[in-house]
């Protein structure tokens, strides 16, 4: 009799898992510290000494000719011509006390300029004062720029010298006079620019006026 033996089926050894590998994750740095951009510096260029020279020596020397020229007039005057260093020390004297008076006939310096300018701001004010509305009727109205632009081209080149003889005529004084030849020579450059100015509105405006029905008023304040 054959007796079978049956041997058990060897258990299968079951290889052990290795370990989980943990990932270490190194921690996030902090924010990193932003590093300033390099300056650029410009390099600065390098100083053009011939070019200096050529902007000051001309007139130094030009000045320089001009005293030199006067001082040998001087030296060689027979009739008291002065040379620059009288005229510089006589200046100096008189600006010394510019705003002395001893009578009407003898004021300082000062007062002088003064009545110029006094007579500059009263002749230039009165100016203003009607050419520049003189001004915006020309160049509003056609009109009256074909009326007036003869005459101002007319009386616009006459010299101020022609004009001060006029004004001590009628007005017999010479203060008022010279006030006349201020404000007469002043006039025409404001009235000829204010009119320019005008005409050279963009008709685009004044075609809004007219469809928005505009009073004369509104177009000068709001359009002109």
């Amino acid at each position: 009799m054959v007796s079978a033996v049956f041997h058990s089926p060897l258990e299968a050894n079951v290889p052990l898992s290795s370990p989980a590998t943990v990932s270490v994750v190194a921690p996030a740095k902090a924010a990193a510290v932003a590093v300033p951009a390099p300056v650029q510096t410009v390099p600065r260029k390098p100083l053009d000494l011939r070019a200096f020279w050529m902007r000051v020596l001309p007139p130094l020397a030009g000045f320089g000719l001009l005293l030199l020229v006067w001082e040998l007039i001087a030296m060689n005057s027979t009739t008291g011509f002065p040379s620059p260093l009288v005229t510089a020390k006589q200046a100096l004297a008189v600006f010394a006390d510019p705003f002395y008076s001893k009578g009407p006939n003898d004021q300082g310096v000062g007062w002088n300029v003064l009545s110029s300018l006094q007579r500059v701001a009263l002749g230039f004010g009165l100016a203003a004062l009607v050419g520049i509305p003189a001004g915006f009727a020309i160049g509003r109205f056609e009109f009256l720029a074909r009326m007036f632009n003869p005459l101002i081209s007319l009386l616009r080149p006459v010299s101020p010298l022609a004009w001060l003889p006029i004004g001590l005529l009628v007005f017999k004084g010479a203060n008022p006079a010279a006030i006349w030849t201020i404000f007469i020579c002043s006039i025409w450059p404001m009235v000829i620019n204010t009119a320019v100015g005008v005409q050279r509105v963009p008709s685009d405006y004044m075609n809004v006026a007219k469809v928005l029905n505009l009073s004369e008023w509104k177009i000068l304040t709001k359009i002109l």
